[in-house]
């Protein structure tokens, strides 16, 4: 409370901002001044677009299904745990709200309130809270083995599985050590009870058992101590989920090697069936029977998905590599995240020989991105000190034609959130599309060079059900933009392959510089055409779902976006929507 004032009541404390980082609106009894209740109010805090809350598979333990009168269902043990998603940093003169339940996971923060002194209706139902509150922080000391706990998994996750070749070999020689201790001990036990201790000791037989002993057991401890090691780590890591939309710059060779290293570093490996798997004669092709259907073919990969995940053990974390044309790896991203509540992409990098360039072979240990937006994120320069961002814009002559009309029956059925190819903003207007190209890895995106003031006319095909209803057919004179890598190194011929470690970075500023541009071009049908690493394409797509909850208009995803991608010679825009009303505007 404040020194009192001249009126004699208390002055209020220094104003600070409040911060819903819930699900739902936070209706609070507000009091106008301190003269009570008679100045009480009801204030609505809603929310800021980012939902903090305990990390759910960190925290499971083991799982098991209980028979109940109302059917059965599962029961899963959980440890306490204080790893949090989506919780900014402290900031001075801010206090977050939260649930109680990442509050008291978080009981270090200071700056975390929940509502408190629930308001509720006649039916129940709450529908305010007369205030907040917060826990008292906990004391260093008993901080102390949580750190220690944290820091042991992180070291484990840095670390090389232990080979079980040592670890057998250990296994042997304790067992041949412990043997012979075993095989001569009968015998210094009866030298001993004949001649005492002292003159055992002296013989050979007594110190050799000892010393096999000791030696058998250190062994057996240490092949013990390996073994257990490695099951923790396996458990730790999870499950390895591929996805094998075979993208056509990839050979099968290449994945099936690939797939037997996956193997060995991970608890399991589940293949999830795409379309073609489960019956469909289907391949990512960009004609024009194909290209009307990808939005409907991409949410049966992500059924396929939900169905693979669903069914494995819910214990475990998981790893996701992905073999899939860039489009269908942002899409995929975008529709697995956004309409599953809880569920965290933790996407490893697989080895590359396309576009990119060869690179090595990535390794179980390495980290993994799950590609949320957080506070403390690096900065591009930070992890990628070879590369600077560069933006240019040209004006292009663009020859939009429709693709060939598709047999009766192959629209493809988007289903989902009704017709994601309408709404009020549909329609690319009198200035036509804004054309945005993003190159991470050099060379022309079809027709477009390099230089992209000197890209000459080109004709873009599209999809039957967007020609015309989305995107106006016709040749336009429109200013494209493009956002690309570049080396930091002055004349520099070939520009370095972009870090895994800022492949989270790269995709926060080219989500920025997307939003940004459509904001700047509002109600304009955006086209995205792109040259990155499929990983990068997933972590777009989990952007694209956060920044379509942003409460900020100016920050929002622009909701039509298509692909525009690289086929058989030219440039088509399959039926694939990528922008905000692909997802729905809160997790299901």
């Amino acid at each position: 409370m404040g020194e009192p004032t001249k009126s004699g009541q208390a002055a209020l404390p220094p104003g600070e901002r409040l911060v819903n980082l819930t699900e739902h609106d936070v209706v609070l009894v507000s009091r106008n001044g301190s003269d009570g209740v008679a100045g009480q109010s009801l204030a609505c805090i809603p929310p800021e677009g980012l939902f903090a809350r305990v990390d759910d598979g960190a925290a499971r333990l083991r799982e098991r299904m209980i028979d109940t009168e109302s059917g059965v269902v599962r029961l899963t043990w959980l440890r306490r745990s204080g790893r949090l998603l989506d919780l900014p940093a402290p900031k001075a003169g801010t206090r977050y709200v939260v649930s109680r339940v990442t509050a008291l996971a978080a009981r270090d923060r200071g700056d975390l309130v929940f509502p408190f002194d629930e308001i509720r209706d006649e039916h129940g139902r709450v529908t305010g809270a007369r205030g907040l509150a917060s826990f008292r922080p906990r004391s260093a000391v008993w901080r102390l083995p949580g750190a220690w706990r944290a820091a042991a998994r992180e070291r484990r996750r840095g670390r090389p599985l232990d080979k079980q070749t040592l670890t057998g070999v250990l296994f042997a020689v304790a067992t041949a050590l412990l043997s012979g201790a075993l095989a001569l001990f009968p015998g210094a036990l009866d030298e001993a009870k004949a001649s005492g201790w002292g003159v055992a000791w002296a013989a050979w037989t007594l110190r050799l058992t000892v010393v096999f002993a000791v030696a058998g057991l250190a062994a057996l401890i240490g092949a013990a101590w390996r073994w257990h090691r490695r099951g923790v780590m396996l458990e730790e890591r999870g499950t390895a989920y591929v996805i094998e939309e075979q993208a056509i710059t990839w050979r099968h060779e290449e994945k099936e090697s690939v797939l037997a290293d996956v193997g060995a570093g991970f608890a399991a490996v589940l293949r999830v069936p795409g379309p073609a798997e489960l019956g469909s004669n289907w391949r990512w092709e960009a004609g024009g029977r194909a290209a009307p259907q990808w939005d409907a073919r991409v949410d049966e990969l992500v059924s396929s998905f939900w169905a693979v995940h669903y069914n494995d053990s819910q214990v475990t974390g998981n790893a996701v590599f992905v073999w899939a044309p860039w489009p269908v790896a942002m899409a995929f991203g975008a529709r697995a995240t956004a309409r599953r509540r809880g569920l965290v992409l933790h996407v490893r990098q697989r080895p590359g020989y396309g576009a990119a360039g060869p690179h090595r072979r990535p390794r179980p240990d390495d980290v993994a991105h799950d590609f949320i937006r957080r506070e403390g994120l690096p900065v591009l320069a930070g992890v990628a000190a070879l590369h600077e961002p560069v933006v240019a814009s040209a004006m292009v002559t663009m020859t939009i034609k429709p693709l060939s009309a598709p047999l009766p029956g192959q629209h493809g059925c988007p289903g989902g959130y009704g017709d994601r190819h309408s709404g009020p903003d549909a329609g690319d207007g009198d200035e036509g599309p804004l054309l945005l190209i993003v190159r991470v890895t050099h060379g022309p995106a079809g027709p477009i060079p390099l230089d992209l003031a000197r890209t000459g006319p080109f004709t873009m095909y599209v999809s039957p059900g967007l020609a015309g209803r989305v995107i106006r057919a016709g040749t336009k004179i429109v200013r494209a933009h493009e956002w690309r890598l570049a080396s930091r190194a002055a004349g520099a011929e070939r520009v370095p392959e972009l870090p895994w470690r800022g492949f989270p970075a790269a995709a926060e500023a080219i989500a920025d510089w997307v939003v940004a541009l459509a904001a700047a071009h509002p109600c304009r049908v955006v086209l995205l055409a792109t040259r990155i690493p499929q990983e990068l394409g997933v972590g777009l797509g989990v952007q694209l779902g956060q920044r379509s909850w942003d409460r900020t208009p100016s920050q929002q995803w622009p909701r039509q976006v298509y692909p525009v991608f690289h086929a058989g010679g030219r440039l088509v825009v399959p039926a694939l929507q990528l922008g905000a009303g692909s997802v729905p505007s809160r997790r299901v």
